[in-house]
């Protein structure tokens, strides 16, 4: 396992200071209307015109943006150098911790925002460490595996609920800042209304029925049933991150199953995917013949870094696997953080995730997306990174 020097940053002592300050809370729907990047006006069925939002508006939510992202990143610095030093001295884990102190260095040090140019200045600098944290999910998760297969008694899933939590909030918030600069049609910030479940299912299970085959040899196909035409107002990252990793889990648990039963692939039972729209959320079901797990197990699939990928599968390439062979197969068969990232992602605007597992047949998965309508209950309530915040402000757990 490969280990980085950990120790103090230089700057600790600041980043304490700004630890202390206020995490002011901010509703999706107070951030929609805040920070509403184009006004569309329609002539029945025509736009006539298109406003972005005048700078002053763009100036405040810079200025927003500039105190309250300190203070999140600044609580999460608090934790990593809180943790075990086996753990932070990980060099993956020790990376993440990098990006964080230099975000947190870059926008304390920006000038403070007066003008559109500021405005625009910052944008590109929150657009670039945006694309600086893509990774961190992966490396965190890459480094709690190393962690284990040499200290298996060590488990950090209070931390990663924190830090995955704030990771979502913070994502936000810099992405919707970004949005207002660059309007897209059907959007309001981040997220977009109308949005048709079934079109982002349907890609994903193009590229991971394709993703299957590369590796097996052959793939389930998946099949629709329900409510096709639902729709509701969502961020379809979200959307896609969630469905991505039960479908993927659906799709390698068929093929094991009946690759360890049987060598011929003529007839490997399909995924099901129903779709269905209540009054407060749209349900997406995706349903297996992958054999299911046993009881015992259901409660540990939603722990951090819990897996049923195996032992055999090898954490580097091999004579015998190629690079791009072995990230496929890391793609597909993942470090055991999507069930709980799933379920995180799902409960942090008041869904949730349910597993119906049958031992000997396969499971039932269910997605419940809360319609999240301007305006309407689920975007003005208290999101988990808030409450979060709000408790470390109290001193509580």
């Amino acid at each position: 396992v490969a280990m980085a020097v950990a120790r103090l940053p230089p700057n600790f002592r600041k980043i304490r200071e700004v630890a202390r300050g206020t995490c002011h809370s901010i509703s999706l729907g107070q951030l929609l209307r805040n920070t509403r990047s184009v006004e569309t006006v329609f002539d029945g069925n025509c736009v006539v015109a298109t406003q972005r939002a005048d700078s002053q508006s763009l100036v405040r939510a810079g200025r927003w943006l500039q105190v309250q992202l300190p203070i999140r990143f600044a609580r999460r610095i608090e934790d990593f150098v809180q943790l075990p030093h086996v753990i932070v001295s990980n060099s993956h884990i020790n990376s993440v911790l990098q990006t964080y102190l230099d975000t947190f260095d870059a926008v304390s040090a920006f000038p403070e925002i007066h003008t559109a140019e500021h405005v625009e200045d910052f944008r590109t600098l929150i657009n670039s460490h945006m694309a600086k944290h893509g990774d961190g999910t992966r490396l965190i998760a890459e480094g709690y595996r190393q962690i284990r297969g040499t200290f298996p008694g060590v488990r950090m899933d209070e931390f990663l609920h924190k830090f995955f939590t704030s990771r979502i909030a913070t994502r936000i918030l810099m992405e919707n800042f970004v949005i207002m600069h660059t309007p897209q049609d059907g959007y309001v910030g981040v997220v977009r209304k109308g949005m048709r479940p079934l079109n982002i299912v349907q890609g994903l299970a193009s590229d991971l029925t394709r993703l299957t085959h590369n590796i097996y040899g052959c793939s389930p196909e998946v099949e629709y049933r329900g409510n096709l035409d639902c729709t509701l107002d969502y961020i379809p990252r979200h959307v896609s991150y969630m469905v991505q990793e039960v479908l993927k889990n659906a799709l390698r648990a068929t093929v094991e199953r009946h690759q360890s039963r049987s060598q011929s692939f003529s007839d490997l039972p399909p995924v099901v995917v129903e779709l269905q729209k209540g009054d407060v959320h749209v349900i997406i079901k995706i349903s297996d013949q992958g054999g299911g797990m046993p009881k015992k197990l259901q409660q540990e699939a939603w722990q951090y870094g819990w897996t049923t990928a195996g032992e055999d599968f090898d954490s580097s390439p091999t004579q015998n696997l190629s690079r791009s062979d072995y990230d496929l197969k890391t793609e597909l068969a993942g470090f055991g953080f999507g069930l709980p990232l799933t379920r995180l992602h799902a409960q942090y605007f008041g869904g949730d995730v349910f597993m119906q597992a049958l031992p000997g047949h396969g499971t039932d998965m269910y997605l419940l997306l809360t319609h999240l309508k301007e305006g309407t209950p689920s975007t003005e309530i208290d999101d988990l990174s808030t409450i979060l915040e709000t408790s470390s402000e109290q001193g509580t757990p």
